[in-house]
Order: structure tokens, then C-alpha cells, then sequence
């Protein structure tokens, strides 16, 4: 085992997970308590780590230059497979753009405000945030990189920060009681966020290309990223959930009452709570920090997927062009609809739950099935197991759709 490359691997897991979208859980959850919201986000997990593996038994039954998401898909469904993976990987990435604009701009708007008090407005914020990282991805990937490589770092040491600070500040009362069986049907709003903060997948096919043909290697890589992931949520949970009371003046429930919740305004809700300026200074950066680091990943991928699709020359007016589509549409929907991150991140999870939870488990069904195509590598469980994935990707979907709508008791949306 090559232990440098599977160090890294395992840590591209992790990164890929832990960004900004964990910054929605609390919020979303809070209704149904920490015991309710600990049980879902375990389940997650164990859906995450399945469906990683289905993808790496059917990525190593093709060849390791031909083994992306699209790939794959083409090889079990043919064109429409294609089709499909390439619509819900633009609905994907351009969601997540949407999400994090909103994000950023709530938060460094009630920054100012509450810090300096100065009101600025979410137009200027959104426009200026985007501007600035997109020249960096216009500009060459290794800017983008160099960027991003810095704020990584202290994105990871404030968020141990964080947590650290946050501790002495957490009610175990507030950790252990909850409402019985009559709080569940707060869960069901968290869904969508919970499952799109374990999207990883389609890092697999690099990780594959990475490590090697290696089941074992690559099914370590998976558990030990997936857990390690988990750990820092459910952390990130007993810190937020165990400090923000659900009843009362500065509470859940009071926020969510308040027009045009959004996370900025739950991240200032905690610093009033916690009355403290280190707290306040390590949650601000990592939030902030975060957006960043998720924006650029993800604007990234997106690019360079449009560059491809659009067939354009790496020049600048080349890049110029891809750049234009990449940014200016999640802009638009973002000052249009800024009040709308929960939601954004809900839209997200239809992509998700078919690309990274229902695709995975269709395709392992499919593959299984075929004489032409073998795989050193099999997740046991049989075909029940494959349903129960397929099931699960589904009601994924019915419970988005459902808060988009807001059809389903919880937080306001938006």
C-alpha cells in the first residue's frame, strides 16, 4: 500500500465532504432534536458508504481512462444513461453555485452589520464574491488552486477551533431530551441536506485512477473518509444543536419564524448565545472560509466540464466564454432569490439522490446482469440490498421536491 497516496485520498474524501453544505444541518434539524437528527445522519452515512462501493465495483469493471461517472453510465445504459448523468451533473454543480453565492452573501451581510454596523447590500456582496473567484478560475486552474490550497488549511484549523471553543458552551440537557416518536416528523426536512453533505461519489473514478486497481485500498479509503466525515458532523451537531436553544427568544423556533431566515442570521444567533468575541471570530472565518473553498472546488468542475461540452479553446477568450456560462446564471438566480440557501441546497439533492445514491445501485443491478462486463470486486449484500439503496435515492427526492414546496413541518424556507 502506498501510503502517501492513500493518506491523500482519504483526505480528498473527507474535503470533498466537509464544506459549507454541513453549515445547513443544524439548521435544518434542530426541530427534531439531536437524538431524532443523530439517527438520520448515521443512516447517511451508511448510505454513503454503500453506494461508494457500488460505484467502485462498477468502475473497475471498465478500463481506468474510460471510468467517469459518464462513462459508466454509458456503458450500463447507453446514450440515455449519458444524457441523464450529464443533465444532473449541471443541475448539480450549477445548485451548488446558487447555494453558496446566497450563503456568502447572507453571512458577510450580517457580519458587517453586527460587527461594524454597516449595511451593505446582498447584490453587491453576491456580484463581488463571484466576480472575484471567478477571475481566479478564469484565470488558469493552478490560480484557482493556489487559492484554494491556502484557505484549506485555515479553513481546517478554524473549524477545529470552533468546536473546540464551542464545547464549554453545550447543554447536555439540550442533547438529551427529545419529544419521543412525535418529533420525527420534524426529520423529514433534513433529508435533502443531510444526504447532499455525503456527496463524494463522483470523486471515485480520480481516486481509482489515483491508487490503482486496488478493491481493498479503495474500499478503506471510502469507510475510512465516509467515518471520519461523520464524526465531524455529528460533532458539528452536538456543538450547534447543544448551544442553540429550540424554544424561547433566541431560538430555533424564533428564527424560523423570522422572515428570510437564512444561515447568516443563524450564525449570528449563535454568537449571541455563546457572547463570546473568540467564538465569534473562529465561526465568521470558518463559515466564510468555507463558502470560498466549496465555491472554488465546485466552480471548477464546472468549468472545466463546460469547456469540454462547449468545445472551446484553453485561450482567453476561450476561457472568457466558459466563464460567462459558468457564473452569470447561479449569479442571476441568487440576486433574484436571495433568501433562498435551504432550498438551493433541497434543489441539490434531486441531482444527488439520483447521481450519487439511485444511478449507483441501478448500475451495479444492470452491470451484474451483463455477461460482457466483470469486476475483481462485489458489494454482498444481493440485489435487496440494491432496491433498498434505490428506495431510499427515491424518497430522497419525494422529500426535496416536498420542501421545495414546503409541503413537509420544519424551518422556514425561505
Amino acid at each position: 500500500m502506498n501510503t502517501s497516496k492513500f493518506i491523500g485520498s482519504t483526505l480528498l474524501v473527507i474535503g470533498t465532504m466537509v464544506g459549507a453544505g454541513m453549515l445547513a444541518l443544524p439548521m435544518v434539524s434542530a426541530s427534531a432534536g439531536f437524538f431524532w437528527s443523530s439517527i438520520l445522519l448515521i443512516a447517511m452515512w451508511l448510505v454513503a458508504i454503500v453506494t461508494g462501493l457500488l460505484i467502485v465495483e462498477v468502475n473497475l469493471s471498465l478500463p481506468s481512462q474510460h471510468s467517469s461517472f459518464s462513462s459508466m453510465s454509458e456503458a450500463t445504459f447507453g446514450t440515455i444513461g449519458k444524457i441523464i448523468t450529464w443533465i444532473c451533473t449541471l443541475c448539480f454543480l450549477y445548485s451548488m453555485l446558487v447555494a453558496y453565492i446566497i450563503g456568502e452573501s447572507d453571512i458577510m451581510v450580517n457580519y458587517f452589520n453586527s460587527a461594524f454596523n454597516i449595511n451593505i447590500s446582498n447584490i453587491w456582496v453576491a456580484t463581488s464574491f463571484t466576480v472575484i473567484l471567478g477571475i481566479a478560475v478564469f484565470w488558469s486552474t493552478a490560480a484557482a488552486d493556489y487559492v484554494n490550497r491556502g484557505l484549506m488549511s485555515v479553513k481546517g484549523l478554524l473549524l477545529i477551533v470552533t468546536l473546540i471553543l464551542l464545547v464549554p458552551h453545550i447543554d447536555l440537557a439540550k442533547l438529551t431530551t427529545h419529544g419521543g416518536l412525535a418529533q420525527v416528523k420534524y426529520l423529514w426536512i433534513a433529508v435533502p441536506a443531510f444526504l447532499s453533505c455525503y456527496c463524494y461519489q463522483f470523486v471515485i473514478p480520480s481516486l481509482r485512477m489515483y491508487v490503482g486497481d486496488n478493491p481493498k485500498q479503495l474500499r478503506l479509503i471510502i469507510i475510512i473518509g465516509s467515518t471520519i466525515a461523520m464524526l465531524i458532523y455529528l460533532w458539528w451537531l452536538a456543538s450547534i444543536l447543544g448551544v442553540v436553544p429550540l424554544q424561547g427568544e433566541n431560538s430555533v423556533t424564533a428564527l424560523s419564524q423570522t422572515k428570510g431566515a437564512s444561515v447568516g442570521m443563524f450564525v449570528q444567533l449563535i454568537i449571541a448565545i455563546v457572547n463570546s468575541k473568540w467564538v465569534a471570530g473562529a465561526i465568521n472565518g470558518f463559515t466564510i472560509i468555507a463558502m470560498t473553498t466549496s465555491f472554488i472546488g465546485v466552480s471548477l468542475g464546472l468549468f472545466d466540464f463546460l469547456a469540454d461540452a462547449m468545445k472551446r479553446q484553453n485561450s482567453r477568450s476561450g476561457r472568457f466564454q466558459v466563464a460567462l456560462v459558468t457564473f452569470i446564471p447561479p449569479l442571476l438566480f441568487a440576486i433574484f432569490f436571495p433568501d433562498g440557501f435551504i432550498k438551493a441546497i433541497n434543489y441539490i439533492a434531486i441531482p444527488v439522490a439520483m447521481l450519487c445514491v439511485i444511478f449507483p445501485a441501478l448500475m451495479a443491478y444492470k452491470f451484474r446482469k451483463s455477461t460482457a462486463l466483470s469486476s475483481p470486486y462485489r458489494v454482498k449484500g444481493g440485489n435487496g440490498l440494491l432496491w433498498l439503496i434505490m428506495f431510499v435515492g427515491a424518497m430522497a427526492m419525494v422529500f426535496s421536491i416536498m420542501c421545495i414546496f414546503n409541503l413537509l413541518p420544519g424551518l422556514s424556507q425561505g
